[in-house]
């Protein structure tokens, strides 16, 4: 089964491109790079496959599901990490990824744990004390959290130190040898 697939996906933005035609395959069970240089398209590409912002033409699907008709049924099998993330601040790591996991139902605890210290995270630390590189970090793990089908990370890697860099690439071939696909994008 196909995880992504797009047929003729454009967008544009009044007369500026976004993307044009794009046509593209993702093996359920691949790990799937998507590169280019800033203003290729990438992250107007991830964001369409969401639904956040709607195609011009063409159609995007997500196993097998329409990304518009079908938007609330896939992103309970998608993990996502943007490429620019916004916080409630107030909050504690903990905090944060507990509201995150009252998503998608069970308890996440034993998994937040598990997270956090593969991270490196101090979960009582205020998310608005974090660095740029552990707000990137918590991003990381509320994609993993709930165990997705799908993961898909724009430029996940901005922000991470060369160690964590590595660290983040096991997590990833892990997840993918349990049967997630990953799609990211990256310069």
């Amino acid at each position: 089964m196909k995880a992504i697939e797009t047929v003729g996906l454009t967008k544009y933005y009044g007369k500026a491109r976004g993307i044009i035609d794009l046509n593209l395959q993702v093996e359920e069970g691949e790990i799937f790079g998507f590169v280019g240089p800033n203003g290729a398209g990438k992250s107007t590409t991830i964001r369409t496959l969401l639904n956040f912002i709607f195609p011009s033409s063409g159609s995007a699907r997500i196993f097998g599901l329409g990304v518009s008709r079908d938007s609330v049924q896939i992103r309970k099998e998608v993990g996502y990490l943007g490429g620019e993330t916004g916080y409630y601040d107030d909050l504690t790591v903990e905090g944060l990824l507990r509201y995150t996991a009252s998503f998608y139902g069970g308890d996440f605890t034993a998994r937040i744990r598990e997270l956090t210290a593969i991270f490196e995270i101090e979960p009582e630390k205020q998310i608005y004390s974090l660095s740029l590189g552990n707000k990137k970090k918590v991003g990381i793990i509320q994609a993993l959290l709930h165990r997705p089908r799908l993961l898909i990370l724009d430029e996940p890697t901005g922000g991470l130190d060369p160690l964590m860099q590595r660290r983040l690439f096991e997590v990833l071939r892990e997840e993918n040898s349990r049967g997630t696909t990953i799609f990211f994008s990256c310069e």
